[in-house]
């Protein structure tokens, strides 16, 4: 299986190389929308979603699409997406995916389905949307059921992908989740896709299991990295 994934987009709609499976892994939308800023007015940020977003998932050449939203989505935690979720999406060509799990059919008909758990959260700074602190994140992985194929998060786990430098300290940090990470350890997933630390963009691996960033922008918001192409062995 051929997939095809990228996050923090904010609001660049890159061309997609053919693929079996888009992933797309938050922070899709840009934050102001003319005189609107998306955290006053999400209903503004959905529209821009309905009118820009989702012809550039129709016309991308993928056969199946799963998205999760990513802290600057206010409108994903505060506007209804109900039809795209698993249990209502007619089909696998946009499924919306938060703290759930969806499955995806293979590129043939001689191996099993693919089965994708995809979570929007991030660490606690700031006032973003789909944050909260360790303690309320440990039990939303906690969720995570062990079989999982393919774990989507927003946030990458600690110490992959996730370094930053801090001004204050004048060092460089890793900023990413402890508890995603105990939770990738318990479940095993045999491939995670995240994003949110611009600068950790790349292909990290731990436990043998492969971790990528897939970032699309840098630190200044420029479109710098292509979406990556991931060869999914065995399906």
């Amino acid at each position: 299986m051929r997939i095809v994934a990228l996050s923090d987009q904010h609001g660049f709609l890159p061309e997609v190389p053919p693929c079996d499976l888009l992933i797309v892994a938050g922070d899709v939308c840009p934050d102001r929308f003319g005189p609107f800023m998306a955290v006053h007015y999400p209903s503004q940020q959905q529209a821009w979603f309905d009118r820009k977003v989702r012809p550039w998932l129709a016309a991308a050449p993928a056969t199946h699409k799963v998205l999760t939203w990513g802290n600057h989505d206010w409108c994903g935690q505060q506007c209804s997406f109900r039809a795209d979720s698993p249990s209502h999406a007619r089909s696998t060509d946009l499924q919306i995916v938060v703290d759930e799990r969806t499955t995806i059919p293979p590129a043939d008909d001689t191996r099993a389905r693919i089965s994708v758990w995809a979570t929007p959260w991030s660490n606690l700074f700031g006032q973003w949307s789909f944050m909260k602190p360790p303690r309320q994140l440990e039990a939303i992985y906690a969720a995570i059921p062990e079989g999982i194929d393919i774990l989507v998060s927003h946030q990458p786990p600690f110490s992959y992908g996730d370094q930053t430098f801090d001004f204050t300290a004048r060092r460089i940090e890793h900023v990413g989740s402890r508890e995603l990470l105990r939770a990738i350890e318990r479940v095993r997933p045999r491939l995670v896709i995240c994003g949110h630390i611009h600068g950790g963009h790349g292909r990290y691996e731990h436990q043998g299991i492969p971790i990528y960033n897939v970032s699309v922008v840098d630190e200044a918001y420029r479109l710098v990295n292509p979406p990556t192409v991931i060869e999914f062995e065995g399906c």
